[in-house]
């Protein structure tokens, strides 16, 4: 707050135009106010509840559309080698010289790794998601439009 009922302080946030490392229009939040502006981007506000509203949910678009990029590239990644492995115990599953417990027990192996693979991609973007939000939070006694940095603070274990 500023001070005045019913208004709020500027948020304040640049817009990429001309950076190739980031696609047109991503946005990256001013660490603090008048913090330099990066090349390529420009400075804009957003000065009222409906502004900030709609810069938060570009926000959470902006970084779902990157959580959604990490898990495919995760995805393509690690899909060859878990085929690998897959392959390889089902090979396992249908020799000779397997035992019928041997067989069960990865058939039982291979249904429980497919019926959780869904729980586990949004256990990983939560935590994804409040690890993000942790690391960007103000600190305790630093307001937003301060560049300060409590040197305690970062030898703290956790801080």
């Amino acid at each position: 707050m500023n001070g005045k009922l019913g208004t709020l302080d500027q948020v304040e946030y640049f817009v990429n135009s001309r950076d190739s490392s980031h696609p047109p229009g991503y946005i990256i939040l001013a660490p603090y106010s008048n913090a330099p502006l990066p090349n390529g981007y420009s400075r804009e506000y957003a000065d009222s509840i409906s502004s900030v509203d709609r810069l938060q949910n570009q926000l959470l678009f902006q970084e779902r559309r990157q959580w959604e990029r990490e898990e495919l590239h995760d995805t393509v990644l690690m899909g060859e080698r878990q085929r690998k492995v897959v392959d390889s115990l089902k090979q396992k599953m249908v020799s000779s010289s397997t035992s019928p417990y041997e067989r069960d027990w990865i058939a039982a192996y291979l249904q429980l790794r497919e019926e959780k693979k869904e729980k586990h991609r949004k256990v990983f973007e939560q935590r994804t998601a409040y690890l993000w939000q942790t690391a960007h939070e103000t600190p305790k006694g630093r307001f937003a439009n301060e560049e300060k940095v409590n040197l305690d603070r970062m030898d703290e274990p956790n801080g």
